[in-house]
């Protein structure tokens, strides 16, 4: 497909924007950006250079890399992707994406499937009672394992758990 600039007249919000006919507070607010989730951070976090990088950290985990005016593929598992393009006569920018379905959302599991924690901040707390994991790993592949492996049928799993593993132990796992 063509690759637009970034920033540009894309068009403006009208009645086929799912907005009341009524509603006159967003009528003809024009559309002049457009950047994916990734995307956008790595612009906002300044990563303009090639070789400068941006990690996310929320639902998921995502690390992006700008390289530069040429697409890099991988040999690793990672996407290569367009980052942005500024202007109508600018470069179009290219990234190196990695990306992991489940962090914040592991331990949201933790708390409301699990009952092990009460809120995010409780998973350090137990995790800190344990120096190390003791031989227990929480792979959170809830929808598969992404970068870079990229396998929708697998599935998440605690392994390594024997009888003397407590809830500071997973907890360590799932921040791990």
């Amino acid at each position: 497909p063509e690759i637009r600039p970034s920033s540009g007249a894309f068009g403006s919000v009208d009645s086929t924007c799912g907005l009341e006919s009524n509603d006159e507070l967003f009528r003809d607010v024009p559309l002049s950006g457009v950047l994916g989730d990734q995307q956008a951070a790595l612009f906002g976090q300044t990563a303009f250079h090639p070789g400068e990088a941006k990690n996310t950290y929320g639902t998921g985990l995502f690390l992006m890399m700008n390289t530069g005016t040429q697409p890099v593929p991988s040999a690793h598992g990672l996407l290569t992707t367009v980052a942005y393009r500024l202007g109508r006569d600018g470069d179009v920018v290219y990234a190196l994406e990695g990306s992991v379905s489940h962090s914040g959302s592991t331990l949201r599991w933790l708390r409301d499937q699990l009952g092990l924690i009460s809120s995010a901040a409780d998973s350090e707390t137990y995790a800190s009672e344990t120096s190390h994991n003791q031989g227990l790993y929480l792979v959170p592949a809830f929808s598969g394992l992404f970068s870079p492996h990229w396998n929708d049928r697998a599935r998440a799993c605690i392994v390594g758990m024997t009888a003397g593993h407590h809830r500071g132990h997973i907890c360590r796992a799932a921040l791990k």
